[in-house]
């Protein structure tokens, strides 16, 4: 998948890959180029840190381009990435399905944009997990429930320069590397992880853009 990334990259590095409002209601926007860039820097961070297929990125929070970043520097470097359902943080009141998810996938890595979710990360991460939080998160988030754990700023996690290690990682990544684990709903039982490899959603994107012609541009 991240082949698509470093194809728009090259073709149209200036144009907007995604955009979302700021709190002051003014547009930031991240283009191809940037986002290719930002992506292998994580990318080198996380082979920097350890992360594998069993060791992998899981993320608690919703959509945001720290999230959509994170998910393709992981893929870049050929580690899974797992989102997670906010409600299994911010709504439940005994984390069981947190619990069981992070359990399973036995994460190297957390990513929540704020600190809302601190007190699910303190109730059922282990301690020697590496937490990230966005800049002004992680600041509140040392003084308060995750007090004594290592958690680092969103943007400590661009300062790595991509090196050798993280091309030999990129180069192991084939269709059927895994790009993410999605788990059910765990409406009935607990939530089941289903793993998506780069071939599964290539053939769906394709699908998505042989019905809908337009999105090809």
């Amino acid at each position: 998948l991240s082949d698509c990334l470093e194809q728009w990259a090259q073709s149209a590095p200036d144009r907007s890959l995604v955009a979302r409002r700021d709190h002051g209601g003014d547009w930031r926007h991240v283009s191809y180029a940037q986002m290719l860039d930002r992506a292998r820097r994580v990318g080198q961070t996380l082979v920097d840190l350890g992360l594998s297929v069993d060791r992998p990125v899981a993320i608690l929070s919703g959509n945001d381009i720290e999230h959509l970043t994170l998910a393709l520097g992981a893929m870049w470097a050929g580690v899974p990435y797992v989102p997670i359902s906010t409600a299994y943080s911010l709504v439940s009141q005994d984390y069981g399905k947190l619990r069981h998810i992070l359990g399973v996938v036995t994460p190297g890595l957390v990513f929540a944009s704020d600190d809302r979710f601190a007190k699910a990360i303190a109730a059922v991460l282990p301690a020697d997990v590496p937490v990230v939080l966005t800049e002004g998160a992680a600041e509140a988030a040392v003084d308060g429930p995750l007090a004594g754990r290592r958690v680092l700023g969103f943007n400590s996690l661009l300062a790595a320069e991509p090196g050798p290690t993280l091309a030999a990682a990129h180069a192991a990544v084939g269709p059927d590397s895994i790009a993410k684990f999605l788990f059910t709903s765990g409406s009935t039982k607990a939530p089941k992880g289903v793993v998506n490899t780069h071939r599964m959603i290539c053939a769906n994107q394709q699908q998505v853009r042989q019905c809908m012609a337009f999105l090809a541009e």
